[in-house]
């Protein structure tokens, strides 16, 4: 439906133009909130002010501006799903204003002393805030939940709302770390009652308000849910992570991260919507945009795949560690592999752009992304528990290699996009029966490719590099696990692929594997008495493998 539609239902159009202007003087009032000042006798950890202001006010903006360009529909689904959010939101900031030494808002005050402190006019302001936002989401709520003119029944529920499932368990976990005895880093199951429940309800906010509007019949109600879904958790996680990363003392932990890569994964639910239409020729012309050409979306995969690679090798390049003490951090071992994988990443997104090579390698961007996040685990891995010891923060390095993950998910997704129009463009293909010689390869090499992943590749003395089983280094054995099922899919994938992309895959399956046989050579120096453990001869057979079937591949494609 159309703005001219919607204006011409006068009580409907009027209702969302309330909805907006209270949304809009809510967000006005949370910005103010923070700048006056919420308590009497601290100050904020860190100059939070500009960006709360920047988050508050986000949502009304992006809604204003969806308004203008006539999707009422997107705007009011995005205005109800911030308003679930504010409901938890309140309570959460009504135990300022009664229990303020039992907070741990850093970005909104920070205690130095034991002597209590007051709230002060800025934590009303929030409160009030809240409650006009809350109005605004049920105003908007009644708007959204009526169909368009043409509905269109929902074809991508699960995964949705599964993302979401994942951040609100990451809301639940510590919103940082922290060494200063005064800070308190409290979760919400170590908050009193009405924190309890201001968190429990911002958690179940997430996967609740995406559930509601992942099965609207109306598409645009789903897309404005999902961004109102995802504006609402930056919200709420980002001040954490700010706080983590500038204010002394403190340290970023894993349950903010989790719900920041699952509200960057929400932004992509509605591509990823519509090429599962492709893929099964329901599109409608009359009711999804046209599609961008094959040729467009190669330029646009490798433009983000680029860009993602320039991120991770920048972020090689600047410190990943910044001591909480001023002083100079050592470098990190694990970053001689980022150079690794960001260079064979960014030579794949390079080769997007080449009109004749384009098709051929775009299957090989699924190896090289999970090789690029496989080579980031370990340096992940040390700077947060570094964050988590207090001994040091975050630097420039560490977000510049976090900055890759979600450009190269965007790459993924245009990339699987450009697929879909390929398949649709060149219709049914007969399938080719795979020659036994490279199904052998091809399961040999996921054979040793679980042990590769399975089995550590360094041992020193009193030193065993990861494997799976998560231990001290739970960040690089949940990617090892990962990437394992990745690889076991994409060689399952291979059987039913024409035989030049089956060989794109295996070879970025190789990229893969590559850098996990890497791992002795770049980061063993700094182990004594290092040699290659078991999974560093299965990588490289593995690699071998993949190669001789990727081989076998090409050439039954030239035929």
């Amino acid at each position: 439906m159309t703005r001219t539609e919607l204006e011409n239902q006068t009580p409907a159009a009027a209702r969302l133009r309330t909805s907006w202007a209270l949304a809009a003087a809510g967000s006005l009032l949370l910005t103010l909130g923070p700048l006056l000042g919420v308590v009497d006798g601290a100050e904020p950890a860190f100059t939070s002010w500009p960006l709360l202001a920047l988050l508050a006010l986000l949502p009304p903006v992006v809604a204003g501006v969806l308004l203008m360009r006539g999707r009422p529909f997107v705007a009011a689904g995005l205005i109800a799903a911030v308003g679930v959010f504010a409901v938890g939101r309140l309570l959460s900031d009504l135990l300022v204003a009664f229990q303020p030494m039992d907070v741990a808002r850093p970005e909104l005050f920070r205690p130095t002393t034991l002597l209590a402190v007051t709230p002060s006019a800025g934590v009303w302001l929030l409160v009030a805030g809240h409650l006009l936002v809350i109005a605004a989401g049920a105003l908007a709520a009644g708007r959204a939940g009526m169909p368009a003119d043409e509905s269109e029944p929902p074809t991508l529920v699960g995964l949705p709302v599964l993302i979401a499932a994942v951040a609100g368990i990451g809301l639940l976990g510590k919103p940082f770390v922290s060494a200063d005895p005064f800070q308190l880093d409290r979760g919400p199951w170590d908050l009193p009652v009405l924190g309890l429940t201001g968190g429990l309800l911002i958690a179940l906010a997430v996967p609740l308000a995406t559930a509601l509007s992942a099965t609207s019949p109306d598409p645009d109600t789903r897309q404005g849910g999902t961004i109102g879904v995802t504006l609402a958790l930056l919200a709420v996680v980002v001040p954490w992570l700010a706080a983590g990363t500038f204010a002394p003392g403190l340290g970023v932990s894993s349950g903010p991260v989790t719900a920041l890569i699952a509200a960057i994964l929400l932004l992509g639910t509605p591509l990823q919507g519509r090429a599962l239409r492709v893929l099964r020729g329901e599109r409608d012309e009359t009711r999804d945009p046209a599609l961008p050409t094959l040729r467009r979306m190669h330029v646009i995969s490798g433009a983000l795949a680029v860009a993602a690679a320039v991120a991770m090798l920048v972020g090689a390049l600047l410190p990943q560690l910044t001591l909480t003490t001023g002083g100079a951090a050592p470098d990190l071992a694990a970053v001689n592999l980022l150079w690794v994988a960001g260079l064979a990443f960014g030579v794949l997104g390079l080769l997007m752009f080449v009109p004749s090579a384009a098709a051929v390698v775009r299957p090989a961007l699924v190896g090289g992304f999970f090789a690029m996040q496989l080579a980031a685990a370990g340096t992940t891995e040390s700077v947060l528990a570094a964050s988590q010891a207090g001994v040091a923060q975050p630097g420039a390095g560490f977000w510049l290699m976090v900055v890759e993950l979600p450009l190269g998910l965007l790459a993924l997704a245009c990339a699987g996009l450009a697929a879909a129009v390929e398949r649709e463009n060149a219709g049914e293909s007969r399938r080719e029966q795979t020659p036994v010689a490279e199904l052998g390869a091809v399961l040999l090499a996921g054979l040793f490719a679980v042990g590769a992943f399975a089995l550590p590749t360094t041992r020193g003395d009193r030193y065993t590099s990861p494997s799976l089983v998560p231990d001290t280094d739970p960040a690089v054995s949940w990617t090892l696990l990962i990437s394992l099922i990745v690889l076991i899919i994409n060689l399952v994938l291979v059987f039913r692929s024409r035989p030049a992309r089956g060989a794109a895959t295996l070879a970025g399956a190789a990229l893969l594997l590559g850098v996990r046989a890497l791992e002795l050579p770049l980061t063993g120096d700094r182990v004594e008495g290092a040699v290659a453990a078991p999974g560093t001869w299965l990588a490289l057979a593995s690699i071998a493998a993949l190669l001789v079937a990727a081989g076998l591949m090409g050439a039954r494609s030239t035929r």
